[in-house]
């Protein structure tokens, strides 16, 4: 690790520290209809908005095909990342779209800002990295931190990342009142692995350089052990999520997917929870 590395690590608690207490008071005006900025009204009016209703979280694995999106055309979804590089496919398209990721809002702004039309939402660390952004975008506080992960139930306040998109779709979902979730196309693949995605070029070329540099500069990892890496992350934070909604009853996620390796929610049958599965 580089000296200016050891640095930056170092003085990042103390740095974190400062923007909990910031992000806390922000929240807690929020909470009294007190509005800092545009954006933090934009977003408050979306809490609870759906409330008692059910939604489906869209991800990016191979399991996701075309056809089961067509099944959810009536119904709300939040989709992320590139997955509309399946709408040649299916008249679907998500209710919501969200991108955590900072290479993705750094490399793909342009892209996103002409593919996504529905509301935007990301967290503010990725947002000010963004050349351009799509038109309806609301950025939500965060503290990012590889080492520590939370579901803070306080996203007018801040939210943590760690490890995968689905985490913040989540925590979003439940902010907005959602309280049946189901995820889809999240069989808890990799972008390291060849086939981590519905389609085989899902990762733009330059960011699969970038991808190949950071593996070098975090310990010389191969792709296999960077993707066992990256799955061992996202499952001790779906783990962390399912600890919370089962203690604080603010909903039930469950896992849709056909397929997959994330076993940490219940599983269902999609075609069942549409009534769509065949009848006796």
């Amino acid at each position: 690790m580089s000296g200016l590395k050891k640095v930056k690590k170092a003085i990042k608690p103390v740095y974190n520290i400062g923007k909990y207490i910031r992000y806390k008071t922000e929240g807690i005006l929020a909470k009294h209809h007190v509005y800092l900025n545009g954006n933090i009204k934009k977003l408050a009016s979306y809490q609870d908005k759906h409330k008692g209703e059910r939604v489906f979280l869209i991800g990016t694995g191979p399991s996701l095909k075309a056809e089961d999106l067509e099944l959810l055309k009536d119904e709300y979804s939040i989709g992320c990342n590139m997955v509309y590089k399946i709408y040649s496919q299916t008249s679907w398209r998500p209710t919501y779209h969200c991108v955590t990721d900072r290479n993705y809002g750094i490399r793909l702004s342009e892209e996103l800002s002409q593919k996504v039309t529905v509301p935007f939402f990301v967290p503010k660390s990725t947002y000010v990295r963004m050349k351009q952004h799509p038109q309806n975008s609301i950025w939500i506080s965060d503290i990012y931190d590889q080492d520590i992960y939370e579901v803070t139930g306080d996203m007018l306040s801040y939210c943590r990342v760690q490890g995968t998109v689905m985490g913040f779709m989540i925590e979003l979902a439940i902010f907005m009142g959602f309280e049946e979730i189901y995820l889809l196309g999240v069989d808890c693949t990799s972008s390291f692995q060849a086939k981590g995605h519905f389609v085989k070029d899902y990762v733009p070329e330059n960011l699969n350089k970038e991808n190949e540099q950071r593996l070098k500069e975090d310990g010389n990892l191969t792709k296999e052990q960077a993707a066992a890496k990256s799955i061992d992350r996202s499952i001790a934070a779906y783990e962390i999520i399912q600890e919370f909604v089962t203690r604080t009853k603010k909903a039930k996620v469950y896992n849709a997917t056909r397929g997959g390796a994330l076993e940490v929610f219940p599983r269902v049958c999609l075609d069942d929870v549409l009534g769509k599965g065949e009848k006796l």
